[in-house]
């Protein structure tokens, strides 16, 4: 159950009964009187506390999590997060800028604090300074990250950082395999270890362009199940949506076009990343777009095992496959698939 934690005087925190527990003070710079909210998991459940802010000022004692974080929402979407452990935090910062708040008083948070200030902040302001730089700078960014996991083998921010490394860049995947043996048994062990090892197995095993696809079986509209073997014989694209996607809904029409040049031959299949709450506004969005071909999804969101077993992080994605299941293209844009396909000699 979601508890409400009134404002705690300061001087408590130096009382012998709080001399263990994590308490974290801050001044944040507008913030005023606004209610933090703070969200953690404890044995699978969510729980979600509230602590009353007076002239920029609150003081919230914080509980164990599952994963070791806690979540501060200063003005839902805006949040950062900090690591549970016993001693005193500090937070300052500016509530028009919840991301870069400066949370520091403890070993982990500290080292946290450390990689944003040296690595995350400073190349953010650099893309906003040289745009034309930015790929260029996103790559030292990268290099700079992995540097880092590979200097603080003992520490969760390292695991965290090579979590987010695998997710956003699978280039580098034999080093991502490396740094994570490299990390200390405890680390590994982590919440943020088990995350980064099953996300770099992801990677090892995702769909690539010359290999069949792994199968599946998902359930339709109807909650009948459809096997992709059921294809073979057939080119098939696979169209990764949501609800939710302007992207995704702004490609239909280029969707049902291509439907009506290859009816016989091109099986589209859509998957959705949906939640088992949006069913009735899922099919609701199939019947005003009229969206073609077989809709599938998981109703789990992003933790479906095809979701995240095809390493599928940015919608829409298209995988384009030839009648023996193999990966032709896999690609963020419409186009790439139409010209793909202009080019197939047997469609």
């Amino acid at each position: 159950m979601s508890k409400l934690w009134l404002l705690v005087p300061l001087a408590l925190a130096t009382t012998p009964a709080l001399a263990q527990s994590c308490v974290l003070t801050g001044t944040i710079k507008g913030i005023g009187t606004t209610p933090i909210i703070f969200r953690y998991t404890q044995q699978g459940r969510a729980h979600r506390d509230t602590v009353q802010a007076v002239n920029d000022r609150f003081t919230y004692t914080a509980r164990p999590s599952d994963d070791g974080k806690i979540i501060i929402f200063i003005k839902a979407p805006r949040y950062t997060s900090f690591w549970y452990e016993p001693g005193k935090l500090t937070v300052t910062g500016d509530a028009a800028q919840p991301a870069k708040l400066a949370i520091v008083g403890t070993p982990e948070n500290d080292l946290t604090n450390q990689f944003k200030h040296d690595i995350e902040w400073k190349f953010e302001q650099a893309r906003k300074a040289q745009p034309a730089a930015a790929g260029q700078l996103s790559e030292q960014e990268q290099l700079a990250t992995r540097q880092f996991i590979k200097s603080h083998p003992d520490s969760r921010t390292a695991a965290d950082a090579l979590y987010w490394q695998a997710v956003y860049n699978e280039k580098p995947l034999t080093e991502y395999d490396l740094l994570l043996k490299q990390l200390t048994p405890a680390v590994r062990q982590s919440k943020q270890g088990q995350q980064a090892a099953k996300q770099i197995l992801v990677l090892q095993n995702q769909p690539m362009v010359g290999r069949p696809v792994p199968e599946f079986s998902v359930a339709d509209t109807a909650g009948v199940k459809h096997s992709l073997a059921a294809y073979r014989g057939q080119y098939v694209l696979l169209d990764f949506w949501g609800h939710w996607c302007s992207p995704c809904l702004n490609a239909m029409p280029k969707m049902k076009a291509l439907h009506a040049l290859y009816p016989q031959k091109l099986a589209i299949i859509g998957m959705a990343m949906e939640d088992a709450a949006d069913v009735s506004i899922w099919k609701q969005t199939i019947r005003k777009h009229e969206i073609p071909g077989l809709q599938l999804s998981e109703l789990q969101q992003a933790q479906g095992p095809v979701i995240s077993g095809y390493n599928v992080i940015a919608f829409p994605t298209y995988m384009l496959l030839d009648r023996q299941g193999v990966l032709l293209v896999r690609t963020n844009t419409f186009d790439d698939i139409t010209k793909k396909l202009s080019t197939l000699t047997d469609l």
